[in-house]
């Protein structure tokens, strides 16, 4: 056990004065110093995960910081003739804000009751319609964290940047959460998010559909990806939860088909 916890201190400090480009360069060098260190060992799993504080600006252009999880694995096996298979996963994971289409429609077919049992307004069929569809209704609205997690298998031509992934969950949900707002932009938020209602499910697809169209370069097609979201729900006693586990081919095919 001294050698892989003297492994993980020697890569950390050595991290400390010479930094690496991303945290599964640091994976990778604990994984192989332990396959050094343990020659007799057929496969090393190493799990790097924590917070990363970003220098951001919101809509109004203000200086602001937000956090996000990341996280990175390595899976180094060895077969009998002693060459080693390394495999990489990457992942990140974000908060944003969900609104339930389901209660969005029955607020639209209450007010839809409303309009037409009332005498003193008169309206057409169509104008009730357009009506209907452009202005943002009720609905229940919720905190969501959504989490993409990807594998590569070469660190020199499979980039992928973390902030990238984080842009793809933001802008896969209803809306994009901020820590201040004023009462403005409050106010186009909720708008705006009532505007685009998506089931747990839906921003699944969304995120998948997101990633395959940001066009990561040389990602191989049998590569796996997850992508998952958990609702914290307002008016529930229970969270949901979806997810989508697949390939980078069988994503390409399913988005080439209906693009």
């Amino acid at each position: 056990m001294s050698r892989t916890s003297e492994t993980i201190e020697e890569i950390i400090n050595e991290v400390i004065f010479k930094p690496t480009p991303s945290v599964e360069v640091v994976g990778d060098r604990i994984a192989r110093e332990l396959l050094k260190k343990h020659p007799y060992t057929k496969k090393v799993h190493v799990k790097l995960e924590g917070k990363i504080v970003v220098q951001t600006k919101d809509e109004q252009q203000r200086n602001i910081q937000k956090s996000y999880k990341i996280s990175s694995f390595v899976k180094a096996f060895k077969n009998v003739s002693g060459e080693i298979d390394f495999n990489y996963y990457i992942g990140a994971s974000a908060v944003g804000m969900t609104v339930c289409p389901c209660a969005k429609e029955m607020s639209q077919e209450y007010a839809e009751e409303i309009i037409k049992n009332r005498r003193d307004i008169n309206l057409r069929e169509e104008d009730i319609k357009k009506l209907l569809n452009i202005l943002p209704f009720s609905s229940h609205n919720q905190r969501s964290k959504g989490t993409i997690i990807v594998q590569i298998k070469d660190l020199n031509n499979h980039k992928i940047d973390v902030l990238d992934i984080i842009d793809i969950i933001e802008g896969s949900m209803s809306g994009k959460m901020q820590s201040v707002l004023k009462r403005p932009e409050e106010a186009k938020l909720v708008r705006t998010a009532h505007l685009n209602p998506l089931f747990s499910e839906d921003v699944v697809r969304q995120m998948a559909k997101n990633f395959i169209l940001s066009d990561f370069p040389n990602l191989e097609d049998h590569c796996k990806i997850k992508f998952s979201i958990e609702s914290y729900e307002s008016i529930h006693p229970h969270n949901v939860y979806s997810e989508l586990k697949t390939t980078i081919g069988e994503l390409r095919r399913i988005i080439g088909k209906s693009r």
